[in-house]
């Protein structure tokens, strides 16, 4: 598995834009910052395995930009019900971190099973 540094970069300034326009959603909140930075960690990770990776086999690097390409879907939903609901903190931290969770164990299922 290879990392595309330039790509990841790429990859990381979108995340942060994307992160800057929930910011700017939920400007009047208390827990603003948390979702600035929960939505930028979340996009940035899933744009990552979209973008920058790349495996040896081809079949890998499918899986991994297909499975990325959903929870970054999941993610942006997410993120989006969270911000026009007004949720309180603890399911956003829950339901995101699971979901992060989720996407790196099955990242990595992929990644080992193709080694």
């Amino acid at each position: 598995m290879k990392f595309n540094v330039f790509l990841s970069v790429i990859a990381v300034l979108i995340a942060g834009l994307i992160g800057y326009g929930f910011y700017a959603a939920n400007s009047g909140e208390g827990f603003v910052w948390l979702i600035t930075f929960g939505s930028g960690i979340c996009m940035a990770l899933s744009l990552i395995g979209i973008l920058a990776v790349s495996t040896k086999g081809r079949a890998g690097g499918i899986n991994i930009k297909a499975l990325s390409s959903i929870f970054f879907v999941v993610f942006l939903i997410s993120n989006l019900v969270f911000t026009f609901t007004k949720i309180k903190l603890a399911p956003y931290v829950i339901i995101n971190g699971i979901l992060l969770l989720i996407y790196a164990v099955s990242t990595y299922g992929i990644i080992k099973s193709r080694q």
